[in-house]
């Protein structure tokens, strides 16, 4: 017994206390984190990524033991981690936050690609490859927000892709 009390005051624990509503905005972080790790693993960071994983686990677990919180979740069978049910994500704002995310990315990234391919188009690939990276942003830039602009009001609808003729 001596043993075992000795062992833990060694451990390092940390004790807190939470709301129940502290608790059930814990758990959607948690969530939140495990949406972002699944849909993006970073890339030679597997150990950081499973410690993240395990953490948030634990915190779904205590959340779940919450009666007013562990009625809107189950097991995810993949995972064997607790998560909020689908009828529970419909309303839910870290759900939303989620997808605003996701939403950036996708205009960010095809801002950034579309002005980047604009420039390899005008300037040609070569020049481009021995532009810095410094006058590849400068050059860019104005492209850039030329291309937000137009995405951020009319998304889509006036942009004009063209395939060459072989896959059309």
């Amino acid at each position: 017994m001596c043993v075992a009390k000795e062992r833990m005051r060694l451990m390092n624990y940390t004790t807190f206390s939470l709301k129940e509503r502290e608790m059930r905005d814990l758990a959607e972080i948690c969530s939140m984190a495990l949406d972002m790790i699944a849909a993006a693993p970073p890339e030679g960071r597997s150990v950081e990524t499973e410690r993240w994983r395990r953490l948030c686990c634990r915190f779904l677990e205590a959340a779940h033991s919450v009666p007013s919180i562990g009625k809107d979740m189950e097991l995810n069978p993949d995972s064997a981690c607790w998560c909020f049910r689908r009828s529970y994500l419909e309303n839910a704002f870290f759900e939303d936050v989620v997808d605003e995310y996701r939403d950036a990315c996708f205009w960010s990234e095809l801002v950034t690609r579309m002005s980047e391919h604009a420039l390899a188009e005008v300037a040609g690939e070569e020049a481009v490859e021995r532009m810095s990276e410094e006058e590849r942003r400068f050059r860019c830039s104005a492209l850039e927000k030329a291309l937000w602009n137009e995405c951020t009001h009319h998304g889509l609808d006036r942009l004009v892709f063209m395939l060459p003729e072989s896959e059309s």
